[in-house]
């Protein structure tokens, strides 16, 4: 154990005491909301940045679906939250309140687990790249938590509307585009 497991152990262990407090329904439709978001403005920011570009001519094209992957992502992620706030609310004053607190829980650990794999990934493409390579080596933890964001990425693409490419073809994409910029 290195002290980046140090860093994951303490991340996690956030997500877990978090998770417990605001409790499995405003956890869940959170999450949902999050990567519902994500999906929905990975494969519609363009065609959306186009609308807004054909409204305000002079943002680029990058520009324009930047501002429209944020209000798409923001939008549905909002939406999620205020359907599990809606729940939990019915849920307080209930005889699910333990259920709720438990699956609450567990949705944090997967939470913690899913920012710490999108922390290994941008770390990866980023200029640390080759010091993040060294120090996921020596972790214990890195290689397990590197498969989470992926894996979870993949599920829900595979359920949701639309041509949601693999996660690790949309970042070769992504990296290939630094790349021709440089």
């Amino acid at each position: 154990m290195n002290w980046l497991d140090v860093v994951w152990l303490i991340v996690i262990v956030f997500f877990l005491v978090r998770g417990a407090m605001k409790g499995f329904f405003r956890e869940i439709f959170g999450l949902l909301g999050v990567f519902v978001g994500l999906i929905v403005a990975v494969n519609y920011s363009q065609g959306v940045g186009s609308i807004i570009r054909g409204e305000i001519t002079r943002l680029s094209p990058q520009i324009a679906k930047g501002i429209s992957f944020a209000i798409i992502f923001v939008g549905i992620a909002l939406i999620g939250g205020l359907i599990g706030l809606v729940f939990h609310g019915m849920s307080k004053y209930s005889p699910v309140r333990g259920i709720d607190r438990g699956g609450g829980l567990i949705l944090g650990l997967l939470e913690g687990g899913v920012v710490c794999s999108v922390i290994l990934i941008f770390l990866t493409i980023s200029p640390l790249a080759e010091n993040a390579d060294r120090w996921k080596k020596d972790s214990t933890m890195s290689p397990y938590l590197m498969k989470i964001g992926p894996f979870v990425y993949d599920s829900i693409a595979s359920i949701v509307p639309g041509e949601a490419k693999k996660f690790m073809e949309k970042i070769d994409e992504f990296k290939q585009g630094l790349s021709e910029r440089r």
